[in-house]
């Protein structure tokens, strides 16, 4: 077997064990935190924690890896420690033993997925790999696992999740540990930056990127942390909702399989404009209707509102970040739109979500408004 062909099948395979676990925790967890007993603004706070966590812990590990000769050490690391401190949800717990197991958890677990970007986007350039179709066996394996968790929690506890959780991360462990090697290039002593992440935040474009991709991220706050629950709530199943979030992710991979590179050569600030003017559309439906045709058919817009701006964003720092910067890069866009913006949002929502249940997706709606503004006014002064 080639080479790229052995190192795109390990790729996906990491892929696919990573989002086998998103498909259950971005789903289910706030439903898993509501059978403790939790409140909706104490799920709030603790979905929220991972991200907000983000914001440290990542650009740290990801400041440190740029420094070494190999990204996989760091990451094998960041999974086992992940793994070993979940261990912990299996006692039983309250509201502050849940926010401190969360926390020794996400020390880790946040730079999971920079660091898998940062070797995945590295090893596409050294072996013309497409990273869509890598990315895409990931959102397969969150669509499988999500709409597998919905049919089985027709007959099972919500509290069994935890088990199957746990699995999925003992699977992380192996594929990490099978990852290709020798993910960075040799950076010459004049090409070496001192602080790379000092370096980024002085580039005003690189701002602008990290503001308007974190509105659009943090447009999903309610959807992933009272999503679930605001369905069942009004009468929608749980495999029903499980097959509402696959609906999403499967316009998400063919997102990631047909458009990879319509995205790669257009703007990303016009991509960004048009994910907005979507985003606006997607939340307002939700905020208003519970007919569940209507529900799917929004749901294809999660392949715009996510999979396109992922897909832009990668692509973004994939050709526009070097020096010896990109996993920093990963890390600040992990951390500061999808850690502190979606912390912040997941905060919120469910703060707003107390008092006005569906009405907090008209907040989401307004973000993506400004993404939209914000887009079109960067791209025209740029021309």
């Amino acid at each position: 077997m080639k080479i790229n062909n052995i190192a795109f099948l390990k790729l996906s395979a990491n892929y696919t064990s990573l989002y086998f676990y998103l498909g259950i925790m971005t789903p289910f967890w706030g439903m898993w935190l509501r059978n403790k007993g939790l409140s909706p603004s104490e799920i709030g706070i603790i979905i929220a924690l991972p991200y907000i966590m983000k914001i440290i812990i990542v650009p740290l590990v990801s400041q440190a890896a740029d420094r070494r000769d190999e990204y996989w050490r760091p990451l094998l690391i960041s999974v086992c420690c992940g793994t070993i401190f979940s261990t912990f949800y299996f006692f039983d717990l309250n509201f502050w033993t849940l926010l401190l197991t969360t926390f020794l958890v996400n020390l880790f677990v946040p730079a999971i997925t920079p660091l898998l970007e940062t070797i995945t986007v590295s090893q596409t350039v050294k072996h013309n790999l497409n990273y869509g179709r890598i990315r895409s066996f990931g959102s397969f394996s969150f669509i499988a696992s999500s709409v597998a968790i919905g049919v089985f929690l027709k007959s099972n506890s919500i509290n069994d999740v935890i088990w199957i959780v746990y699995g999925s991360l003992l699977l992380m462990i192996i594929t990490t540990y099978n990852l290709p090697r020798g993910n960075k290039k040799i950076i010459h002593d004049d090409e070496q930056i001192v602080s790379p992440i000092r370096f980024l935040l002085s580039s005003s474009e690189f701002i602008w990127f990290l503001v308007i991709v974190g509105l659009l991220q943090m447009s999903h706050g309610v959807y992933y942390s009272m999503g679930s629950i605001y369905w069942q709530e009004n009468g929608i199943s749980e495999d029903f909702i499980g097959l509402l979030w696959g609906a999403g992710v499967i316009a998400e991979i063919l997102l990631f399989i047909f458009c990879n590179n319509l995205i790669k050569k257009n703007p990303v600030f016009i991509i960004f404009a048009v994910i907005g003017f979507f985003g606006i559309l997607r939340w307002f439906i939700f905020s208003t209707t519970f007919n569940l045709p209507v529900l799917f058919a929004a749901q294809v817009l999660h392949g715009l509102t996510f999979g396109a701006s992922h897909l832009a964003a990668i692509h973004y720092l994939g050709n526009k970040i070097g020096g010896g910067c990109g996993g920093t890069a990963q890390s600040l866009y992990s951390s500061l739109p999808l850690g502190l913006g979606m912390g912040l949002a997941t905060y919120v929502g469910g703060v707003v979500y107390e008092t006005a249940a569906g009405g907090a997706y008209i907040v989401m709606s307004f973000l993506c408004a400004m993404a939209f503004l914000l887009s079109i006014i960067y791209f025209y002064r740029k021309k």
